[in-house]
């Protein structure tokens, strides 16, 4: 049993540009009135996967894959959540993030981390390594499966400092992760988690 508990927010913003376009003003009696083209609405991009590394916060994304459309917006829900996730490990506060983009049980069980986390004196920092693979989209419904390596990470508490083996992260961590498509917003929600053994 783990000394520790550990258990994302980009902002999808898409603007349409429209112009206003009409019929001016006939010049004369002869002249034939002049029309200016309306712009047509901005496409879409189809979305691309993004690479959440931060440096600064400590986390690196490994295998980042090249995947379009949903699939690929599904993967940069499941970045980002996992980036606010190391956020909220490393300042045991939970990310406001969390609020968007997880269901209420994962900010519930995310709350719990953190204050058994508090309770002990916990900080947790260092580098945390993760891997976002197997994306899959059905309809509105998505999973995918995250791989996290802690052995850059560190781990202290009140008394001592722990290895990543010590504090019961000496081996890779697998998740999976279901996601559900919001109605009438473009992004997704993080609704189940599940750790399953190592990878």
């Amino acid at each position: 049993m783990s000394r520790f508990v550990v258990v994302v927010v980009s902002t999808l913003v898409v603007g349409l540009l429209a112009g206003c376009g009409g019929a001016e003003e006939p010049a004369g009696l002869t002249a034939a009135p002049t029309t200016t083209p309306t712009p047509s609405a901005t496409p879409t991009p189809d979305p691309e996967v993004d690479d959440l590394s931060d440096p600064e916060l400590g986390i690196v994304f490994t295998d980042v894959p090249t995947l379009t459309g949903d699939e690929a917006d599904v993967y940069n829900w499941l970045a980002t959540y996992e980036k606010e996730y190391w956020r909220t490990m490393r300042t045991n506060t939970v990310s406001p993030a969390f609020a968007l983009i997880a269901s209420a049980e994962l900010q519930g069980a995310m709350q719990k981390v953190v204050d058994k986390n508090t309770a002990i004196q916990a900080s947790i920092g260092g580098v945390l390594e993760t891997r976002v693979s197997d994306v899959a989209v059905t309809g509105d419904q998505a999973t995918g499966e995250i791989c996290e390596d802690f052995s850059q990470a560190t781990f202290a508490d009140a008394t001592r400092t722990y290895t990543p083996a010590e504090a019961g992260f000496g081996e890779k961590k697998h998740k999976a992760y279901t996601l559900t498509r919001v109605p009438g917003e473009d992004r997704w929600l993080v609704a189940t988690n599940e750790v399953s053994g190592t990878c």
